[in-house]
């Protein structure tokens, strides 16, 4: 492409311009011989130039045209391909704009592994930092490997849900009844008054651990697979679609579950009378 071509001129406009310049004033034909342009495309491509003040007609009879110097012409397309790279820009401006809230509204899975033994410092601090950062709801279903590991093996993990939980969540935990049996009279007491933002049901149909926090973060308990009670780490996921499906298989978990009061009362009716 030619410099004139670069500043915005055809071929034809470039071969019509500098023909110009060659004649000085010609008609339309004598234009269209020396450029070589055809006479079926001349006055198109003459009628464009004068439109954009790079050619002048004169209004004779026939019409004649003559070419602006070179140096007007020059700075006229410039002035021409600023305008056009200014609104470029504009536009370019206006689609970013509006496509960065768009795509970071659209969060991709994120996945993580961490090994985390039950009741390890590597537990109890990403399970703090979990719940610290739930702005909603916590839903905590617990089971394997905790039901069948003893109370002291996890008891450092159950402080969490009462300490680095905000008042204003709504936190829910689904306990498998094996962990019931296991823990101290006082854990189920602490439980039994937990504050009205912790709820707590018993059930026995429960056979995984996860918890799901605020609809779009997820963590999965891996038990260990060759020492019972005990879990190889956790998987933190960070996605939307995941989050919602557990949260359903949470709820409709938690509505056959039975309230943890309900279930120290009726203990505390079945057990002998103290002598």
């Amino acid at each position: 492409m030619s410099e004139l071509g670069e500043l915005g001129l055809s071929s034809y406009e470039e071969k019509v311009y500098r023909s110009l310049l060659s004649l000085g004033s010609a008609t339309a034909g004598e234009v269209s011989e020396a450029s070589g342009v055809p006479m079926g495309r001349i006055y198109d491509v003459l009628n464009g130039l004068d439109a954009r003040d790079i050619v002048r007609s004169q209004s004779t009879e026939p019409t004649r045209y003559a070419a602006v110097d070179p140096e007007t012409a020059v700075d006229r397309l410039l002035a021409e391909r600023r305008r056009e790279l200014d609104s470029r820009a504009e536009r370019y401006e206006s689609i970013a704009a509006g496509i960065g809230p768009e795509l970071a509204a659209t969060k991709p899975a994120e996945s993580r592994f961490w090994t985390a033994p039950l009741g390890s410092d590597a537990a109890v601090s990403l399970e703090r930092d979990l719940f610290a950062a739930a702005g909603d709801a916590v839903r905590s279903a617990m089971s394997d490997p905790y039901a069948a590991a003893p109370w002291e093996r996890y008891e450092p993990e159950v402080d969490p849900f009462y300490e680095a939980v905000d008042a204003g969540v709504d936190v829910q935990m689904l306990v498998h009844a094996a962990m019931l049996d296991a823990a101290p009279p006082e854990a189920v007491e602490r439980a039994t008054a937990a504050p009205a933002n912790v709820a707590v049901r018993v059930t026995t149909d429960l056979e995984t651990t996860f918890d799901a926090v605020d609809g779009n973060e997820v963590t999965f308990h891996v038990p260990h697979p060759l020492e019972r009670g005990e879990r190889l780490g956790v998987i933190h996921v960070r996605d939307e679609s995941m989050a919602g499906r557990l949260v359903e298989v949470f709820d409709r978990a938690w509505e056959a579950a039975t309230p943890l009061s309900a279930v120290v009362e009726s203990d505390d009716r079945a057990a002998p009378p103290e002598e």
